[in-house]
């Protein structure tokens, strides 16, 4: 299983956070947290040029931004994360560019995890989902404001790779931390766009050719994988309208409660064009579906 033990969460003061330490507090012990770096960055601010020279004295608050920032981001934090037994919690308040400063101090702080809440990436702060998924080294857990109060199963797209098998065993690793929620292997099969190969073999035809062969291959890899029958929920869906993202969503959305756990390829240029065909369309569109990006 792929651990997190140093994460690093993203806080920006909007009422995104509320839900975000809800689902990080939840889940931190299943998660295998350790140690929480919590960061704020507070956007760089320029005087215009010709600003009167007393302009900061006659605006600027009697208490310094970052004070009073810390002084509400520490209490919501020891609310938050007070009943979580063996988690320790840094807060940092740092100044700068937010998408800049935030993959920065991932680095500083060597975080395994990065968590971010869905509504807080903005175009305004620089911090897409797209971006951060496609260039953070590290985990990435997203979580929507709308976050589920309870999970009830973990969905894991499957494509028989490595990366895959390595978010199976994560999944199933956070289903036995938390309350033994079953874990769904989801394999969205490419077929042709009509049913006309093999037409000696009725009610088969090259569709269902193709599927079978994704069962068996499914089955191969479990094996590999060393999972037991029993740990997973086999589901095989027929890509009809050519995107396999929309139809993993889909699927999400017609299982109230679910967590996307998928897995992520590496950095180069050939690896971003594949990574990009379907988990950063994930990132893109979850919506209010928690995704666990595991590098």
């Amino acid at each position: 299983m792929t651990t997190f033990k140093r994460a690093l969460l993203a806080l920006d003061l909007t009422e995104t956070d509320a839900s975000l330490l809800d689902f990080t507090a939840r889940h931190a012990r299943a998660l295998g947290v350790e140690k929480l770096y919590v960061l704020h960055i507070i956007p760089d601010f320029t005087a215009p040029a010709g600003t009167e020279a007393d302009f900061m004295s006659r605006f600027a608050p009697e208490v310094p931004v970052d004070e009073q920032i810390r002084s509400r981001l520490q209490a919501r934090l020891e609310a938050a994360f007070a009943p979580v037994k063996g988690l320790e919690f840094v807060l940092d308040i740092r100044e700068g560019k937010p998408y800049e400063k935030l993959l920065h101090w991932q680095k500083v702080k060597k975080a395994d995890l990065l968590i971010l809440g869905k509504k807080a990436i903005s175009e305004g702060s620089g911090i897409t989902a797209k971006r951060v998924a496609r260039n953070a080294p590290c985990s990435i857990l997203f979580v929507p404001a709308a976050a589920p109060g309870s999970i009830e199963q973990l969905v894991v797209p499957n494509d028989f790779s490595e990366n895959a098998g390595r978010a199976i065993h994560t999944a199933l690793a956070l289903s036995s931390h938390m309350k033994g929620q079953p874990v769904h292997s989801l394999y969205v099969v490419d077929l042709p766009p009509a049913d006309y190969y093999n037409r000696s073999e009725p009610g088969r035809g090259y569709r269902g050719i193709l599927m079978e062969s994704a069962r068996l291959t499914g089955n191969k890899f479990r094996d590999k994988l060393g999972v037991a029958d029993d740990d997973l929920v086999d589901v095989y869906l027929e890509n009809l309208r050519q995107d396999t993202a929309g139809h993993i969503l889909a699927y999400a959305k017609e299982h109230p409660g679910t967590w996307l756990v998928t897995g992520a390829k590496g950095h180069s240029p050939f690896e971003h064009f594949l990574f990009g065909s379907v988990t950063e369309r994930l990132a893109e569109r979850a919506g209010d579906v928690p995704l666990l990006i595991v590098r």
